[in-house]
């Protein structure tokens, strides 16, 4: 199959990231979202090196990555400095 439609974006591994400060733990509740990244924007570099920057910039916080999966969003990474 081919194509440039969303959908083969998503096929290819590009699904929506989104970096968030957690209320708690790495199991909690999100208070806020600081990054999101879609479509062209979606890099893992970027995302590690985002979630590093976060992490110092709150420091004794549990920042987190996400990806936006067909049942909502999916906690796959975390951090605390």
């Amino acid at each position: 199959m081919s194509g440039t439609g969303k959908g083969n974006t998503e096929r290819a591994g590009r699904f929506p990231r989104r970096i968030v400060l957690l209320a708690d733990g790495e199991d909690s509740d999100v208070r806020q979202v600081l990054a999101e990244y879609r479509d062209e924007a979606v890099s893992g570099a970027r995302l590690h090196e985002d979630l590093r920057r976060h992490a110092d910039d709150h420091p004794g916080a549990c920042v987190a990555a996400e990806w936006l999966g067909p049942l909502g969003w999916v906690r796959f990474l975390w951090c605390r400095k």
